[in-house]
């Protein structure tokens, strides 16, 4: 079964040349829009690929981050059970005697008497370990009574 745009016993009517080119002209992709695509798909890669060292640096920055404050918290309960009088609560900077901890992190406290009242002793431990390009630490605040330990 054909179709036929015109009266039957004729033949359908001719594209002219014009016609014909442009309808060619529209079959496909050109060069250089097939050039233009695979270039700007490539700039997104490239932008995509240049993220991953980033994302990388800030998971392993967090991983730290997390220890560090792990670390900070275990030696802050240590020192909450520890006696009111013994030695590692003595005011002044102390080092504790197992670093460096995971062969990175350093940990300090500090104590000062009668702080935040009288009778009390608040109690700073830091964590520090080395990044390339700074230093990072982690801090907690805690105070011990003199009727605790």
């Amino acid at each position: 079964m054909s179709t036929r745009l015109g009266p039957p016993g004729t033949s359908p009517p001719r594209a002219s040349s014009r016609e014909a080119r442009a309808v060619r002209r529209q079959a496909g992709f050109t060069l250089i829009e097939t050039l233009i695509a695979i270039v700007v798909f490539a700039v997104g890669v490239l932008a995509l690929v240049s993220l991953m060292p980033i994302g990388t640096k800030k998971i392993s920055n967090s991983a730290m981050l997390t220890r560090g404050s792990e670390l900070a918290a275990t030696v802050a309960e240590k020192l909450l059970v520890t006696p009111y009088f013994d030695p590692d609560l003595d005011a002044g900077n102390h080092n504790d005697p197992d670093n460096p901890h995971d062969g990175r992190f350093f940990v300090s406290w500090s104590v000062e008497e009668d702080q935040p009242i009288a009778a009390c002793k608040r109690v700073t431990v830091v964590v520090r370990w080395p990044v390339a390009g700074s230093p990072l630490s982690t801090r907690l605040v805690v105070v011990t009574p003199r009727a605790g330990g």
